[in-house]
C-alpha cells in the first residue's frame, strides 16, 4: 500500500513539473484574449512544413538558414484587423518581465516592434514581431520559438547577416 502511494505521489510530482516547465507562447496568450472574436485567425507552421516549403521554392537558400530554421519549433502566425494592435503591444507591456523589447520600425502607414523571450540560462526562447499595416486595416503576428540564436536574430531584423 505504502508503494503504491509513493507511487501516486511521484506520478504527480512529475506530471506537476511537467505542466510547470511548458508556458504558452505569447501567440497563445493573445488568442485567449481574443477568443470570442472569429475574425482573429493563428496558423501554426510545424518546423518539418517550414522545410518542406523552403525545399519547394527551388531558391538558393544559405546553409546558416536552413540550420537555424531547423532549431524551430514552431511558428505561429496571427492576423487581425489594426483594432488589435494597441491590444497586443498591452500583452506584451504587462508581461514586461517575461518579454523584453528589441527594436521597432516605422515605415509610411506600416509600423511594427520586435520582442524577444528567454529562457533562465539566458537563451532566446521567443521571436515576436507585430506589424501594422494600417493602409489595409490588417494586423500580423510572427511568434516563432525554439532555439533561436543572435545569428537568427541578426537575419529576422534584416541585417541579412547569413552568407552563402
Amino acid at each position: 500500500m505504502t508503494r503504491l502511494l509513493l507511487t501516486l505521489m511521484l506520478a504527480a510530482l512529475v506530471q506537476a513539473a511537467a505542466l510547470a516547465q511548458r508556458s504558452p507562447d505569447f501567440a497563445e496568450k493573445f488568442m485567449t484574449l481574443c477568443a470570442k472574436d472569429s475574425t482573429v485567425k493563428c496558423v501554426t507552421v510545424s518546423p518539418k512544413m517550414m522545410a518542406q516549403l523552403v525545399k519547394q521554392n527551388n531558391t538558393d537558400h544559405p546553409e546558416n538558414l536552413l540550420q537555424a530554421m531547423s532549431k524551430l519549433k514552431s511558428a505561429r502566425i496571427v492576423t487581425a484587423s489594426t483594432d488589435y494592435y494597441q491590444k497586443a503591444e498591452d500583452l506584451l507591456t504587462k508581461n514586461s518581465r517575461r518579454f523584453k523589447a528589441q527594436r521597432t520600425y516605422r515605415n509610411g502607414e506600416q509600423h511594427g516592434s520586435f520582442f524577444t523571450r528567454k529562457d533562465r540560462k539566458g537563451r532566446t526562447v521567443e521571436f515576436i514581431m507585430l506589424h501594422e499595416d494600417c493602409s489595409h486595416d490588417r494586423l500580423t503576428i510572427v511568434c516563432l520559438t525554439g532555439n533561436i540564436d543572435e545569428e537568427f536574430l541578426c537575419f529576422l531584423y534584416n541585417y541579412k547577416t547569413f552568407k552563402n
